[in-house]
């Protein structure tokens, strides 16, 4: 079953780079999920790209139209085969129980830990996103593509609280590409890329008018819907949280300047 929201798409209907979003949704949800949905997001005039799930306990998928719009087949692949890594590792609710540990409601409150507790929040949150890499460069081989190349638009992230270094997890996926490529694949991701025809004919069929499409052997399930520009994180994960994190520091040493200042002066 696939549903679009018909009042929110452009009447053009879903690009070529969104079709390749929603045909590795569907292929990874009835590889990994059995079919249940992930709900797609596109989000308009953002780069933000992030996973959640919701209080219904459906996985969501966030995709800024800006982030995708020219990356490759192997970046695309990459992109969404980490996003996923996310899911299936569960980190979306290891996420809220390192955030709840930590008593981090915000990127304001991370910046609120004390030194110590910062490096090892900041260890857990990197920690996931290096496993994530290591699960999403494992499906791109699936499919046939090289992941470093995929994980190439990683060169130019900065360090974060909760991301490691772009050239730091490149590094990684380099480091662990032989042992992912001599791996028996047949209990992950065997078989991946021959289901990708059917993904790709079932997303292509997605209809905009809210209309169900079933198969004899698969069932396909999606949410398609397009947002505005968010005016606040809604996504567990970002690939540029730094910008937020950058701006905060700026801000807390605008504030504390004048007044270690004036210290320094009557010392």
């Amino acid at each position: 079953m696939a549903i679009h929201s018909p009042s929110s798409l452009p009447p053009s209907g879903p690009s070529a780079r969104e079709l390749e979003v929603l045909k590795l949704s569907v292929l990874f949800d009835n590889h990994f999920f059995e079919g249940v949905p992930t709900q797609v997001h596109f989000t308009q005039n953002t780069e933000m790209v992030g996973t959640w799930i919701d209080e219904q306990g459906a996985a969501n998928l966030s995709v800024g139209l800006d982030r995708i719009q020219f990356m490759s087949s192997e970046q695309l692949a990459f992109l969404i085969a980490h996003e996923y890594g996310h899911l299936v590792l569960k980190h979306p609710d290891k996420t809220t129980e390192i955030q709840q540990q930590y008593g981090v409601n915000s990127t304001y409150d991370e910046f609120l830990l004390s030194f110590d507790m910062k490096r090892e929040y900041s260890r857990l949150m990197r920690d996931m996103e290096l496993q994530a890499d290591l699960f999403g460069a494992k499906l791109v081989l699936g499919l046939g593509h090289d992941p470093v190349s995929g994980a190439s638009f990683l060169l130019g992230e900065t360090k974060s609280i909760q991301h490691p270094e772009g050239t730091l997890r490149i590094a990684k996926i380099k480091s662990k590409q032989n042992t992912l490529e001599a791996e028996d694949f047949s209990g992950t991701i065997g078989g991946l890329a021959l289901q990708l025809g059917d993904a790709e004919l079932l997303a292509s069929l997605i209809p905009a008018e809210g209309v169900k499409f079933e198969t004899t052997d698969l069932t396909v399930k999606a949410v398609v819907e397009y947002w505005p520009a968010p005016v606040g994180r809604t996504a567990v994960d970002t690939l540029y949280g730094f910008e937020v994190s950058a701006l905060l520091t700026v801000a807390i040493l605008a504030c504390a300047l004048p007044r270690w200042w004036r210290k320094a002066s009557v010392g």
